[in-house]
């Protein structure tokens, strides 16, 4: 596969359009690791905004970590998860029940606990998780917004390790 992916940038890369090509595809791939760091998703809801991003154990300080009992691996990940309520001009955390499912691409779908952390008077929620490299997810949450009766729903598509 090597020797192909070689001859096939090879040969783009003889024509002057091919080699701009190849210098564009070449940035992007140089930037994809940092660009997976984490990615921020959500999904609005009336008044409530649900928002969920990832990013592996690895790129978190270690103090970090510590302070909130996230486990170092390179097969861990953290799912971070917030329900915000707006209030005019203003955005609160708010308190919820919240539920977590991951799926890969083979049908296998595991639960992610997560809990409730109170930094500076915020509320959020975060799951730890194990991946395996380039292993594609598909996140599905579901969060109850403290006195309300209906839900938010969010599902994305995830991967991690690319590095």
């Amino acid at each position: 596969m090597l020797s192909f992916e070689g001859r096939f940038l090879t040969q783009r890369a003889a024509s002057p359009a091919g080699l701009a090509t190849w210098r564009v595809s070449f940035a992007v791939l140089a930037l994809a690791p940092l660009l997976a760091w984490g990615q921020a998703h959500e999904q609005h809801e009336g008044n409530y905004v649900l928002r969920a991003s990832t990013v592996s154990a690895e790129a978190l300080p270690e103090p970090m970590r510590r302070a909130h009992g996230i486990p170092s691996g390179s097969g861990k990940a953290v799912l971070n998860v917030t329900v915000q309520r707006l209030l005019g001009s203003q955005t609160l955390n708010v308190p919820a029940r919240v539920e977590v499912t991951a799926q890969n691409l083979m049908g296998v779908t595991t639960s992610v606990d997560v809990r409730q952390v109170l930094t500076n008077g915020m509320v959020s929620y975060l799951g730890v998780y194990d991946f395996l490299p380039r292993e594609v997810l598909e996140f599905r949450i579901r969060a109850w917004p403290q006195g309300t009766k209906s839900s938010i729903a969010l599902s994305f598509t995830d991967r991690l390790g690319l590095q």
